[in-house]
């Protein structure tokens, strides 16, 4: 180094020292600028110390680099797994909490059903709750139900459709919802009887019965139509729309039937076991168990069924022979084609028949010329044993005519009782179980025909 260089560093020496108090070491900018320099320079500072390093030039700061992405790598894939913990924990704890939602869930819904089950078994229980379980099914139309439901505790002797058609005539013009339940005087502990009252008329009459196996009231409409008794002379089982009668069914036993109800004396007629059923919409099918062996025959009048054994041989005939020859005279007599006395032979004396039928007037038949007998049949014979009585249904057409002008034509049906008295068969009774209204023919529309 030459004199001359000396001697500028020298001469530059005192610019860097400045005495105290003077106005530029009172900038406060300057040492602020200073101050970040020297950071800049200690980073240059080692980076070339890194560079001369020696582990070798270039290769020195290379393996820094790898080693600080290496660094960065380790942090993100730490970071990583711990986010993934994370997200794991938060799964776990969401997938908790949607199980117990679900099971608190299931536990409320089955709480609720349980509670509702209860509360409407408990409805059921009572009578109101049965009656206004009943008017439902009715608001809703649900008349399977209502008839699935007279099956379970009641003896249900209707077939399905009629019975719904029964109570569709009754219920379905009807606002039931104003619906109220009056008890009947006549309930019993074994029956309750309400009637159904809406806007102050009465609906119809409800009958309850207590089912013991399930706890609750049955309940069915107690119908008016129809009630039956069924009078069995003999043996013979009863079946009712294929369900038998039992011993709950006998109103009573022994009693005089009620085919010769017109006795004066009623100890001669034939003694019978007489059953009831009600709650009927339509005339019944009744049957027996052996329908080779037993008649089973319908009161022409009346809500009533006659069952004997059915007739055969000699007594048969005799049978057939009466009830067409009393039938014949009594024809003949009513059209004034013959005298009371001769109708007289036929009949018992000693009944209501008897009595009306000998002061009989026909006003309704026309005078006429001629008379004969077509289409006569025989039906529904009953026997109360050979020496008792028997009944029967005899149906033909009375034909008169004046001649020269017209015919008219009479369809009957009569029913008729006998009984055996001192060895004779003698008509009880008669019923006129169908006759029409007289059909008129010319002699041009019979030549015709």
């Amino acid at each position: 180094m030459s004199n001359n260089d000396e001697q500028k560093k020298t001469a530059a020496a005192p610019k860097k020292t400045r005495p105290a108090g003077s106005q530029t070491a009172k900038r406060p900018a300057k040492p602020a600028k200073a101050a970040d320099q020297p950071v800049k320079k200690k980073k240059k500072k080692t980076e070339a110390v890194l560079h001369h390093s020696p582990e070798g030039h270039i290769g020195g700061k290379q393996e820094t680099t790898d080693l600080w992405h290496l660094s960065v790598e380790r942090i993100r894939e730490a970071s990583e797994r711990e986010r993934r913990k994370i997200n794991s924990s938060n799964q776990q704890f969401l997938y908790f909490l949607l199980k117990l939602f679900l099971a608190l869930m299931i536990l409320g819904s089955a709480i609720m059903f349980l509670t509702w089950k209860v509360l409407e078994n408990y409805e059921k229980s009572t009578p109101n709750g049965a009656m206004s379980a009943y008017v439902h099914l009715l608001q809703a139309n649900n008349y399977d139900k209502i008839y699935e439901n007279s099956t379970v505790i009641f003896t249900q002797f209707n077939e399905k459709e009629p019975y719904i058609e029964y109570l569709k005539s009754i219920y379905e013009d009807v606002n039931l919802k104003k619906a109220v339940f009056s008890k009947k005087a006549y309930s019993n502990d074994t029956f309750l009887y309400y009637d159904m009252i809406v806007d102050k008329q009465k609906i119809s009459t409800l009958e309850l019965i207590y089912n013991e196996e399930a706890r609750q009231w049955n309940v069915r409409t107690v119908i008016d139509a129809r009630n039956f008794y069924i009078e069995v002379f003999g043996d013979a089982q009863v079946y009712v729309n294929g369900i038998r009668l039992n011993e709950h069914y006998i109103s009573e036993r022994n009693v005089s039937s009620d085919a010769y109800s017109n006795l004066f004396d009623l100890n001669q007629a034939p003694l019978v076991t007489r059953y009831h059923i009600d709650n009927l919409v339509t005339v019944p099918a009744v049957t027996t168990q052996d329908d080779t062996k037993y008649s089973v025959v319908k009161d022409a009048l009346q809500d009533r069924f006659y069952i004997a054994e059915k007739p055969g041989g000699a007594m048969e005939e005799i049978m057939r022979t009466r009830i067409r020859d009393t039938a014949m005279t009594y024809a003949k007599y009513i059209s004034e084609d013959t005298r009371f006395s001769d109708l007289q032979q036929y009949l018992y004396r000693r009944t209501d028949y008897y009595k009306a039928i000998s002061s009989f007037v026909n006003r309704y038949f026309s005078t006429h010329d001629s008379y004969r007998f077509d289409n006569m049949h025989i039906s529904d014979l009953i026997s109360y044993g050979e020496d008792v009585g028997f009944t029967g249904t005899i149906s033909f057409d009375y034909v008169v005519t004046i001649e020269g002008e017209k015919s008219q034509t009479y369809s009957n049906t009569y029913q008729m009782t006998f009984l055996n008295v001192s060895g004779k068969w003698l008509c009880s009774n008669l019923v006129i179980a169908n006759q029409s209204q007289p059909e008129t023919e010319t002699e041009t529309e019979m030549e015709t025909e």
